[in-house]
């Protein structure tokens, strides 16, 4: 073969061999680049109209990142960040001497989901509806979804906004509840409040908690003006969160200053306790839960952190609605632990919203615990996903915009 043939042999050869590594080194690229793709896709989706996940920057953190909110109805699946999801489950507090501008500054920095006005935040309603609407503005400044305002009703100096309401053990007929709680709510309506924790459906006996504030110490009685007063507050297009499920009227004390048990048997408590809610789980937007503790299950854990008590409410008494936790820092007394630990297992055990009274630490401290359990999995994204499209369905049907 002469040399010429030998150039051109190796020539050739030369050629197949390079098309070969080009095309396998092709077929190796598909993959990175789907891996590409899909990363694009996901950026996109993240900064698509509807969406608020922004890219991780070091120098703005999570929490104080603004962004468009946008639906989180997707059933099984979070359609914000891990942070902005985990604002959006608490119900706070503040004290009712805490500065307004402070005050303001928490709504700005954080998409909260509600606010709990308690005894003392409001001398007037129309001091009520200035804070109330210079919360709102704060929150649409920084691109948040308007918080839920709430409002503890349950008459006299029991009421966080004074409207002149006597206490609800003054209604003695359904029609008299119905009435007032309707009063209660249209006074309540034009200050942006949208959801009451009220009325107390708990049993009135002699020497608990809720005697002289209960409806009676008669369970049909307590179900009957309990459920005619969810009524009149749904009348004034405001929604009932009656409370404390499964029942605290038997406890050993106020659960909200001291650690408390209710020492009876759950079958006790079907009998007697459950009567009101029964009736009520058909009716109420919201059942909140107790924080007492309950010999009936482990005697030691509240029962707003029990998943027992929450199957309960909806097996047993087929409750759809929004379940609110009870005092989690009153909850914190029964066993000492942190107020974000206990919110955690609240949401595990099936509360849809977290309320956090009272100090700003503790309600950064639960939403830092609740926003790395969602991101780590110990909080299943779909729980959250299902709790916030709870709290979306409410929020639409009493016009939180």
């Amino acid at each position: 073969m002469t040399r010429r043939r030998w150039i051109g042999l190796a020539g050739c050869l030369t050629i197949v061999i390079l098309v070969a590594i080009i095309a396998i080194a092709g077929g190796g690229s598909n993959q990175p680049g789907a891996d590409a793709n899909q990363t694009a896709a996901a950026s996109a989706s993240a900064t698509a109209p509807g969406s608020t996940t922004a890219p991780a920057s070091s120098s703005t953190p999570a929490e104080t990142a603004p962004a468009a909110p946008p639906s989180t109805r997707a059933p099984g699946k979070l359609r914000v960040d891990a942070a902005r999801a985990a604002a959006r489950l608490f119900l706070i507090g503040f004290g009712g001497t805490e500065g307004r501008d402070k005050l303001l500054d928490r709504f700005r920095k954080r998409e909260w989901g509600g606010v709990v006005l308690a005894p003392g935040n409001g001398e007037s309603p129309q001091q009520v509806a200035d804070l109330l609407g210079r919360i709102r503005r704060a929150a649409l400044d920084h691109e948040h979804e308007v918080p839920l305002f709430a409002a503890s009703q349950l008459g006299g100096d029991l009421d966080a906004v004074p409207v002149g309401a006597p206490l609800q053990s003054a209604a003695k007929t359904p029609d008299q509840a119905r009435a007032t709680a309707r009063a209660i709510a249209k006074a309540l309506h034009p200050l942006g409040i949208r959801m009451v924790l009220a009325p107390d459906a708990d049993i009135g006996f002699a020497g608990g908690p809720w005697e002289g504030v209960a409806f009676s110490d008669d369970p049909a009685t307590v179900a009957s003006l309990s459920t005619a007063a969810v009524a009149g507050y749904k009348d004034g297009e405001v929604a009932a969160a009656p409370g404390h499920f499964p029942g605290e009227g038997a406890a050993s004390g106020d659960p909200a200053i001291e650690a408390a048990t209710v020492g009876v048997s759950l079958d006790d408590l079907r009998a007697r306790d459950f009567v009101p809610f029964r009736e009520l789980a058909g009716h109420s937007a919201a059942i909140q839960l107790s924080s007492s503790t309950y010999v009936a299950f482990d005697g030691v854990t509240p029962a707003t952190l029990l998943p027992e008590v929450v199957k309960l409410l909806r097996g047993e008494l087929k409750f759809e609605g929004v379940v609110v936790s009870g005092d989690l820092a009153a909850a914190s007394l029964a066993g000492g632990q942190p107020v974000a630990a206990l919110a955690v297992e609240a949401l595990k055990a099936g509360a849809d919203l977290l309320w956090v009274p009272g100090g700003a630490d503790d309600q950064v401290a639960a939403w830092r615990a609740v926003t790395r359990a969602i991101k780590s999995g110990a909080v299943p994204e779909a729980r959250v996903a299902e709790a916030l499209a709870r709290v979306d369905a409410l929020r639409d049907k009493y016009g939180v915009r």
